[in-house]
Parts: structure tokens; C-alpha cells; sequence
């Protein structure tokens, strides 16, 4: 894509960081409820399947890895104890779920109108097989977002069968004015047409090789509605006798209550997380934080959570950090490793 031509179609918060100083970045990064995904059944409890953080995030605790989104394209297989890139993959772009032994992923699905999902090797990350799943006229399946729409995507494994749930916005609208090229987005049509598609797909799991065994029919909104992440905030508490907002760990196991606190020195911590397994009512460790919550999942004694991109002003001077999988040692509350990510939300550049 001609870089010079990408910006958002949508507005978001964390988009321009380089034009703003830490006083606006916290004001909006520590609003309540300000990274949350929206409410949504809870998820299942423990799975072979993995556990879905965001889209482009996926730990597998049974395997010891967490299969991220590269950055700069690919697949970063991340050993959960050390935060060693096991392997890396440019055969696919985005990890959706497990399955014994493959990890599906989507690729990209460059100049056709069709999902491109492959299966990797978890050991290995080699490609063992691939299907493609019919998309409507106009609808590009994109691993990121561009100029002209996202593709978002979410896969739930149950038993022997892997449902596909996609959804594209943009689809029918020109992007800023601009004509996307064809392998950049949808292709234009009438004002007040419906502009997100959505539809689904049940893939078998049983045999050996990827197979479509359900196409069920493509539905035309006005509004998205598929989260890219798993939080969910619980309306009745799981934990008794503390006062904070309480969130659901994205395999249904455990329970991060958030408070918020006076930062105190150079710190910018402005939240507390306490983390209990929901089961037992366990307390397992304290954790500060800049934000008020991130999707997570909680393996042993440690915490895995997102890290949003953001950026402090420091000595006059603007420090941005990447989008990153980070890990906590719920017994000291000291960083074990953080490890940067790839984002599926489009950031810019913005045009002249």
C-alpha cells in the first residue's frame, strides 16, 4: 500500500501521538473504562483452544507460548516463561485459535474476494494447510485495518468444530474522498447504504486438512457490532468485600479488580489491580498500572496482559511505546518480560 495515501477513517484514541504531551495522553487513557471492550457472554473456562486477548493475541498455556501478531508482519511464536521468540512465521499474519497441534491463523487475503485461513505447526510454525472462505463482492480481508475499512475477525473452537465469525466496515464507501487501490479496501457505492457486512463460516476440525463445513448467509448493517476484545466487565461481583470494577479474564478463570489510586513521585500509575481466581476467591497478587484495565489471562502465578500504545513526555522530550504483550509476577509484582506486538488498528499516517 502507498503509505503516503493511509489515514483513519475513523477516529481513536492514540492515533497522533507524536502531536500530544503526556497531561492529554493520561487524560484520556485513564478515563474509565476507556480500553474496555463491551460486555459479552462470558467466555468458556480453561480450553485446549487457547485464550483470545485481542485480536492478534492468543495464549496457549498448555503449549507454554502466547502466538502474537508480529509487527512488522508474521507470526512471533513467544515462550510464556521467558519471552523468547520461539519461532517466526510470514506464512500468516494473524493467530485466531489452537488445535492439538496447529495454530489457525488468517493471512492475508491479497486482490480476492475470500478468507484466507492456514493451518501452522504450534511446534514449528510451519504451514501444514490452508482454506479459503468466500467474502461478498467488495469485501477485503485485510489483517489490519486501512484507509477505506477493517476486517475484524473471531474464531471459537468447540469439540471438533471451529466457527469463524468476520465482519468488514467500509464495505461500499470510499475512504476520505480517496478510491482505495483494489487490494487496499472496498469499492464505492451509494450514500446511505448499508457499510458493514458481517457473516460466518464453520470450519471441520476433525480431519487432518482445513474444511469449510457451513457457509451460513452474510448479513448488511448499518453498525458494527464484533469486539476485537475479550474483556467484560462483570455487573454482579465475583469477589466479595472489595469496592473496585471487577473484569473477567479472557478464559473465564480469574477476576482483576480495579481501583484507582493517588500517583505518587514520577510514577504514572494510576490504577491498582488485584487479581483472584474467580473459582476459589484466591487472592493472588497486586499489580500497577497505568490504565484502568486490559484484556489479560493469568497462567500459574503470572499475568499476561496487553499494553496499549502510548507515549510520556520526558525531559522535554516525547517517548512513545509500542503496542506490547507484557508479564507480571503476581507474587512481586515485578515485570518478568514485555514483548512488542502488531496492531491491527489503523494509526495513519496522517495526509499533509
Amino acid at each position: 500500500m502507498n503509505q503516503s495515501k493511509r489515514w483513519p477513517s475513523r477516529p481513536g484514541w492514540g492515533r497522533s501521538f507524536p502531536a500530544i504531551a503526556l497531561l492529554p495522553l493520561l487524560a484520556i487513557l485513564l478515563l474509565p473504562g476507556a480500553v474496555l471492550g463491551q460486555s459479552r457472554p462470558a467466555p468458556p473456562a480453561v480450553s485446549d483452544h487457547g485464550a483470545v486477548l485481542l485480536e492478534g493475541v492468543v495464549i496457549a498455556p498448555r503449549l507454554g507460548v502466547a502466538y502474537l501478531m508480529h509487527s512488522g508482519g508474521g507470526i512471533d511464536a513467544v515462550d510464556l516463561a521467558s519471552g523468547a521468540v520461539r519461532w517466526r512465521s510470514d506464512k500468516a499474519s494473524k493467530p485466531l485459535a489452537v488445535d492439538g497441534d496447529r495454530l489457525i491463523a488468517q493471512a492475508e487475503s491479497r486482490g480476492a474476494n475470500s478468507l484466507h485461513l492456514v493451518a501452522l505447526d504450534t511446534r514449528s510454525g510451519a504451514s501444514r494447510d490452508s482454506v479459503r472462505i468466500p467474502l461478498p463482492a467488495g469485501v477485503a480481508a485485510t489483517a489490519t485495518d486501512t484507509a477505506a475499512g477493517s476486517f475484524r475477525i473471531r474464531a471459537e473452537a468447540t469439540g471438533s468444530e471451529l466457527a469463524v465469525h468476520w465482519e468488514a466496515t467500509g464495505v461500499g464507501q470510499v475512504a476520505q474522498g480517496i478510491l482505495p487501490a483494489e487490494n487496499e479496501g472496498q469499492a464505492p457505492s451509494l450514500d446511505g447504504a448499508p457499510s458493514v457486512a458481517s457473516g460466518a463460516a464453520i470450519i471441520d476440525l476433525a480431519s487432518s486438512s482445513l474444511r469449510v463445513k457451513e457457509e451460513p448467509a452474510v448479513r448488511l448493517a448499518h453498525t458494527a457490532t464484533l469486539s476485537r476484545s475479550a474483556m467484560q466487565e462483570l455487573s454482579e461481583p465475583a469477589v466479595k468485600g472489595t469496592t473496585g470494577r471487577q473484569m473477567l479474564s479472557a478464559d473465564g478463570r480469574h477476576v482483576l479488580v480495579t481501583e484507582p489510586i493517588e500517583s505518587t513521585g514520577a510514577s504514572l500509575d494510576r490504577y491498582r489491580w488485584t487479581v483472584y481466581e474467580r473459582a476459589s476467591g484466591t487472592r493472588l497478587g497486586v499489580v500497577p498500572s497505568m490504565v484502568s484495565a486490559t484484556p489479560f489471562v493469568v497462567v500459574g502465578r503470572t499475568l499476561y496482559h496487553t499494553v496499549p500504545a502510548h507515549a510520556i513526555s520526558r525531559d522535554g522530550k516525547l517517548i512513545e511505546s509500542p503496542f506490547s504483550l507484557r508479564a507480571v509476577d503476581l507474587k512481586t509484582g515485578a515485570q518478568a518480560w514485555t514483548k512488542v506486538a502488531g496492531e491491527t488498528e489503523f494509526r495513519g499516517p496522517f495526509p499533509p
